[in-house]
């Protein structure tokens, strides 16, 4: 059972409160006994001195040192434990190795330190597959090609999938580490038409189409990417490249051009049509639709559900070109809720309003929780992770002058 000294020690590392966290540590001196066990609330399982590397707090991690914190303690997390070398800021990194921390194969590979990670390999061969945060291997923090290749070349695994997103190193390097991916997919590892069109590759998005058209569906989703472990976290992808999207908005976001108009020449007119909402090509969504005014009649259920899937991700713009082209109101995404559900959710006044002047129900239900978006509203209000940004004073005085009521809250929504 947690102490309240210890959630009050807590509260002050995640505020920056290093006075705070100093006065609470000088009055209960037991507190240093449990400064190396999970903190109250903390990230994947992490203590109060991860909590201060992640806020870069150097007056902070000096403090907890001081008062017994282990800088080499890892985290309670049930994929693979991370430690405080495993996610700061490289400049970041230095402060905490002149304070002791241990570089071991993840962090070497993760920081350029090539000749740390082959004094590692040469010690114990065994590290190149050992699993860390997420239970990641060293080959999954490879931030340079050169490490990539040393792994490679001393038995590292090219398509090992760590523990929580069950995704390989060159998935989870997708944005932010391309060079690296370009070379693990040169060195056959394996790939997907999301990867292509991240990366651009032309050559791999025609040979994805011509072997199986219908990849030309695939998005970003446990549909498409499903999990063997009913607790695993989803395909990584959710956070490199972005949840729901599809090879077109990829390619799009990427400034690849000539992917994205390969994947909507194989499109048909529409995944055109939506595809060209989500990404705001509103010339062709015109074109189109000067072509054929009622395409939008012609929408499969999955594309009829991207409504609601843009709204909730507050792609504003998408939601006025999908309402415009004749989207329907009552369409249903996650958790069999509805665009206005969502928006409301978000707090997102600007989406609630054009879906009310395009005569969304405001009395709907069948969702998971079966609430109105009311409900949705009022909930997120002081739950959403939008609860301090989302305009709900609006949303909710929006959905009354069309006529909503105010419910009785009775569900709870997680």
């Amino acid at each position: 059972m947690t102490s309240p000294p210890f959630a009050e020690l807590a509260d002050a590392v995640r505020a920056n409160d290093t006075g705070a966290a100093a006065e609470l540590l000088q009055k209960h001196p037991e507190l240093s006994a449990q400064l190396n066990k999970s903190a109250p609330s903390g990230a994947f399982g992490g203590t109060v001195l991860l909590s201060a590397v992640g806020a870069q707090n150097r007056e902070m991690v000096d403090l907890l040192l001081r008062h017994g914190a282990d800088i080499d303690a890892r985290s309670d997390w049930w994929a693979g434990s991370f430690g405080v070398l495993d996610g700061c800021d490289p400049e970041f990194a230095v402060f905490l190795i002149e304070r002791g921390a241990t570089v071991d194969a993840h962090a070497a590979a993760r920081l350029g330190m090539l000749d740390r990670l082959m004094a590692l390999v040469e010690a114990n061969p065994d590290v190149v597959r050992a699993r860390g945060g997420d239970g990641q291997t060293p080959l999954h923090f490879a931030s340079t090609p050169e490490i990539a290749t040393y792994l490679l070349a001393h038995g590292a695994d090219i398509d090992a999938r760590d523990v929580d997103h069950e995704s390989t190193p060159a998935q989870w390097m997708i944005r932010d580490r391309q060079d690296v991916a370009r070379l693990l997919v040169t060195r056959g590892a394996k790939t997907d038409i999301l990867m292509a069109a991240a990366l651009g590759s032309i050559e791999l998005v025609r040979r994805y189409l011509d072997d199986d058209p219908a990849s030309i569906r695939t998005r970003v989703s446990r549909e498409f990417f499903p999990m063997r472990n009913f607790h695993a976290g989803g395909p990584i992808y959710t956070w490199t490249l972005g949840g729901e999207k599809s090879a077109h908005v990829i390619a799009r976001e990427f400034g690849h051009d000539d992917a994205y108009q390969l994947l909507m020449d194989r499109s048909p007119d529409t995944m055109k049509l939506t595809q060209a909402c989500e990404v705001g090509d509103e010339a062709l969504v015109k074109a189109l639709l000067e072509t054929n005014p009622h395409l939008a009649k012609s929408l499969s259920k999955d594309e009829q559900r991207r409504l609601a899937v843009v709204a909730q991700s507050n792609n504003a713009n998408a939601v006025r070109l999908m309402l415009d082209a004749g989207w329907p109101l009552d369409a249903r995404g996650d958790l069999n809720a509805t665009a206005l559900h969502h928006a409301a959710w978000m707090g997102n006044a600007d989406i609630v309003r054009d879906l009310l002047q395009h005569g969304a129900p405001v009395e709907i239900r069948g969702d998971t929780y079966d609430m109105t978006p009311m409900g949705w509203a009022l909930h997120g209000a002081e739950n959403s992770w939008r609860k301090d940004t989302g305009d709900y004073d609006a949303v909710v005085q929006l959905l009354l002058d069309a006529g909503a009521k105010m419910p009785t809250m009775t569900t709870e929504i997680p």
